[in-house]
């Protein structure tokens, strides 16, 4: 808990001080029902003025009010947007579901409400990425090509990498139908009745790293349902008309 606004953070991540990061959650702002109340998300049907605030909010009680706190406009898709230092400008349309750099006072935001939010650390070539990975970006592996995208653009090797997977739909929760399912997913999934699904998309994205050369000890995750957890978290599945909760990283301090 800061300063009103309850929050997750990973030990491994936090000791590096020279970025900043949190799993939000839904509590600490002030949008109404049915956004209440840590809604950051403009696009849903919240009052501009109030996602503003919350936003407002959060910059100050982390102290990132003079930074630079990029949200995209997520097509639950695998465009990748690469920041390289110095980052001057930014495109006009940002319709991408993961981000990469190595730019100072620029943070890495990604909003969800069931989808995984996944933050990415290299410690020791200080680069960080953030990747909204939902059942669309999971089937398009939009982690191995971030990961690739890191390796190919900044010599990112995998054993040098920390990542963290925040809060999300978990299988307990997330179904899908047969026409969604995918069969590489079965070792992760378990069939229900009607030809349905009920599939452990974090699991999922596990494996895609580890075939990346990802191993079980660089990897976090809170195991925390959403849809479960809706006193927590929002959830798309659960509420339908909803907000979405941030989770961020940025680097904080000049090489």
């Amino acid at each position: 808990m800061k300063n009103g606004l309850s929050y997750f953070e990973i030990p491994e991540m936090a000791e590096l001080e020279w970025i900043r990061h949190a799993f939000l959650t839904r509590k600490g702002g002030i949008s109404l029902l049915p956004y209440d109340s840590l809604n950051v998300d403009g696009s849903n049907g919240d009052r501009k003025e109030d996602v503003q605030r919350n936003r407002d909010r959060i910059a100050t009680v982390f102290g990132l009010t003079h930074k630079r706190l990029i949200l995209l406009n997520q097509e639950h898709q695998d465009g990748i947007l690469l920041l390289k230092k110095p980052v001057e400008a930014l495109p006009p349309f940002l319709e991408y579901d993961a981000m990469i750099t190595d730019a100072t006072e620029t943070i890495l935001g990604i909003k969800t409400a069931d989808c995984i939010p996944v933050l990415i650390v290299n410690p020791k070539k200080r680069i960080i990425a953030a990747i909204h990975a939902g059942r669309q970006g999971t089937s398009l592996q939009i982690i191995k090509k971030v990961l690739r995208k890191m390796e190919e653009e900044f010599d990112c090797l995998p054993e040098e990498l920390l990542i963290a997977l925040g809060p999300s739909i978990g299988p307990c929760c997330y179904e899908i139908d047969e026409k969604a399912f995918r069969p590489e997913w079965e070792p992760f999934s378990f069939p229900i009745e009607g030809g349905k699904w009920m599939v452990d998309l974090a699991e999922i994205n596990i494996a895609q790293m580890k075939e990346e050369g990802i191993t079980e000890d660089q990897i976090s995750k809170i195991d925390l349902c959403t849809s479960c957890h809706r006193d927590l978290f929002f959830s798309y599945r659960k509420e339908g008309r909803t907000g979405r909760q941030l989770s961020f990283i940025g680097i904080m301090n000049p090489i």
